[in-house]
């Protein structure tokens, strides 16, 4: 089909190919790069598509001034072609840029998002780009998102779905640059909801400059992927997990952030206790943080009746922590665990063959966490490790 697809690319009528239609936006009245709203072409050319069709976005900068959307479809292709940009206009009115809900089998590569404030240093909630809501099997590759002040990317659960519903599932994100953004995230953003976030998502070769990653819910969810991201120049957490079980987190680099590496905590969204675990953490390359890694097993409002289970983090290397304004000393350690639980925190941990810098406390583990396995960890003297 991607073939056909790009042999197509620079026509501006349907085409039928084997899967469907292959339509151009500019067919529909889009006109690249002459400073005026696009969003009635763009909108008439996603209400025209019908399950298995494709829409191609030619080369430029299309000004959208509204949010544009795509309801329960099947199997639909958004594609674009040299650098197609879609830029939210100065007096966007709307939320998102692009909001795609009830949709299996989506694909969305090649194309700019583009959004009006820079979330890492700004944070405007709200100001958000790309929207997956209860969308199955869902590939997001090879796109750039610049400039939103909340999420340049969220892919939940919509919260039209049943009260604990994971309408969301089968997501690959993978290739695409994230650069200026409050977060990328998976989310319900709504008020008094408890959907859950993705099930089976893998975040794959990204990305992440000043922009971080958010994967938490409000239910029970499981089968998370983060490997070979890039992320860099963050101001706060690189990387918050929440609720999130069988987590692979590998492979990653982490450089300049203002904040921890990893916090790891229960959603104070949820109206219950949710179960989780099962979190591997293996392979990282971290340098140059505030904080590092914070994994808290409860908290006080939680009525816990057993340990959060099965913790891995081996095979990292930590270069240089700041702790920068953190005057407590229980809390200048690379590795730390926390609870709020009086009886209960982690159980069958395994902190195992990793290298940090001698200048730092590596590890804090509170009084309740058990089956602890705790070897291998190497400290490197300052002089001696790579900045």
């Amino acid at each position: 089909m991607k073939g056909l697809i790009l042999l197509f690319a620079s026509l501006s009528l349907p085409i039928m190919n084997a899967q469907g239609n292959v339509y151009d936006v500019t067919y529909f009245g889009a006109i690249a790069d002459d400073g005026k709203d696009d969003s009635l072409a763009f909108q008439s050319a996603l209400a025209e598509l019908n399950d298995d069709d494709t829409l191609m976005i030619p080369n430029g900068l299309y000004d959208i001034c509204r949010t544009i959307s795509l309801f329960s479809k099947r199997n639909i292709s958004i594609i674009g072609a040299g650098k197609a940009e879609l830029a939210k206009c100065d007096d966007f009115v709307g939320e998102y840029l692009l909001y795609i809900k009830h949709t299996t089998d989506l694909m969305i590569s090649d194309v700019v998002f583009t959004g009006l404030n820079n979330g890492n240093s700004n944070q405007v909630w709200g100001e958000q780009g790309l929207y997956l809501a209860s969308t199955k099997n869902s590939m997001i590759v090879n796109n750039e998102f610049y400039h939103f002040g909340d999420a340049a990317l969220r892919i939940t659960t919509s919260p039209d779905e049943g009260k604990y519903a994971v309408g969301s599932e089968d997501i690959i994100v993978m290739k695409n640059k994230f650069q200026g953004c409050a977060q990328v995230t998976t989310t319900q953003a709504t008020k008094n909801t408890f959907v859950g976030g993705s099930n089976d998502i893998s975040i794959i070769e990204n990305q992440f400059v000043e922009c971080s990653l958010k994967l938490s819910s409000r239910t029970e969810v499981s089968n998370a992927k983060v490997i070979n991201n890039d992320f860099n120049n963050i101001n706060g957490s690189a990387v918050e997990l929440s609720y999130y079980s069988d987590v692979l987190f590998e492979n990653n680099i982490l450089s300049n952030i203002d904040g921890f590496l990893l916090n790891i905590y229960p959603n104070s969204r949820s109206d219950r206790k949710v179960s989780w675990g099962g979190l591997r953490i293996n392979h990282n390359q971290f340098s140059y943080s505030q904080q590092g890694i914070r994994l808290q097993s409860y908290s006080d409002w939680e009525q816990a009746t057993s340990p959060i289970e099965n913790i891995s983090i081996t095979n990292n290397e930590f270069q240089v922590i700041t702790f920068d304004g953190v005057s407590n000393p229980q809390y200048q350690t690379a590795i730390r665990t926390i609870t709020k639980d009086e009886r209960w925190s982690f159980s069958n941990v395994a902190i195992k063959n990793n290298s940090y810098r001698d200048e730092y406390t590596f590890l804090f583990i509170d009084k309740n966490v058990i089956d602890i396995d705790i070897e291998g960890n190497n400290s490197i003297p300052v002089e001696a490790s790579i900045d």
